[in-house]
Formats: structure tokens, sequence, C-alpha cells
């Protein structure tokens, strides 16, 4: 007989919003791979260069470039395992926090966001954009909930204080 593993509030969170289907949140997740948010990310500071706004560019560019290429590294110096409560795919890396799913999703927000002028719309679609990102993960049983939110405040913080840096206050 296996030996009994006690489920964490975390484990308890997971449970209740896996979806056996998973038809959605496979979608979600393909969409937010770091491939098509680079595609993204690209025709976005494409506009930025074809407007001139230089400082904007550079800024969307490291803000963005920097969570990209930091997360991963992150992943592998913190080195917490992936929820084991259901069979994850071979392709999905060793480790879990922070998500890059969340965060790679939500620098591209936060940079778009703090370059744009009229930004409640920008909150309001991002947000719920962060959200279903979110749930995706969660809904898959490939990140803990804690991998997530710590995947969305690290990125919103590094852009936040690079466009303060940048803009002498909060863009």
């Amino acid at each position: 007989m296996a030996p009994h593993r006690s489920l964490t509030v975390e484990d308890d969170v997971l449970v209740w919003l896996h979806d056996d289907d998973a038809t959605v949140a496979q979608a979600v997740s393909d969409l937010t791979d770091l491939e098509p948010l680079v595609a993204v990310a690209v025709v976005v500071l494409v506009v930025l260069l074809v407007l001139r706004r230089w400082m904007d560019a550079m800024f969307f560019a490291a803000g963005v470039g920097v969570v990209w290429a930091v997360n991963p590294l992150l992943k592998e110096l913190v080195g917490r395992s992936r929820p084991d409560l259901w069979p994850l795919p071979p392709d999905v890396s060793e480790y879990s926090f922070p998500s890059g799913h969340a965060a790679n999703t939500a620098a591209l927000v936060g940079a778009v966001v703090l370059i744009l002028r009229r930004r409640l719309p920008a909150v309001l679609t991002g947000a719920a954009v962060l959200l279903v990102v979110g749930w995706s993960q969660l809904a898959l049983g490939r990140h803990y909930p804690s991998d997530v939110l710590v995947g969305w405040l690290w990125a919103l913080a590094w852009v936040s204080l690079l466009r303060k840096v940048t803009k002498g206050g909060p863009g």
C-alpha cells in the first residue's frame, strides 16, 4: 500500500480547479507559451518604433526581456518541483516556481499598460487576461497557486520599478 500523502491548501485549490477535459485551459496555456508572447511583443515593439516612441520601445523591451530571461533562472535557483497530483506532459520543465506563464504574461501586460495613455481599458483587459492565464495553469495542475501569484508579483514589480526609473514616476 502506498504511503498516504496529505494535501496542502494549495493542493486543495488545484483539486477544486482541476479540469478533466482541459481543452480551454490547454488552449490558453498554448496561446501564452513564450513563442506566441514573443510574436505579440514584436508587434508592440514595431508599432512603438514606427511611432518613434523610442523611450517606450526601450522600456518595453527591457521590461519584458528581463522577466523572460530571468524567470527560468529563478526556477532553477528555487528548485520547487511541480505539483504531482496528475501526470504532466513530458515537455513541461521540471520546476514550477515562479510560473513562467504568469510572469511572462504579466510582464507583457504590465509593460503595455504602462506605455498606453488611456490605461483603464488596458488594466481591465489585462487583469482578465492574467486571471485566465493563472486559472489555466492551475486547472492543468502545472503550478501551485503561489507559483502563479509570485510570477505575477515579481513581473509587475519589475516593470513598475523600471517605469518609475525611466519616467521618474508611475508612468
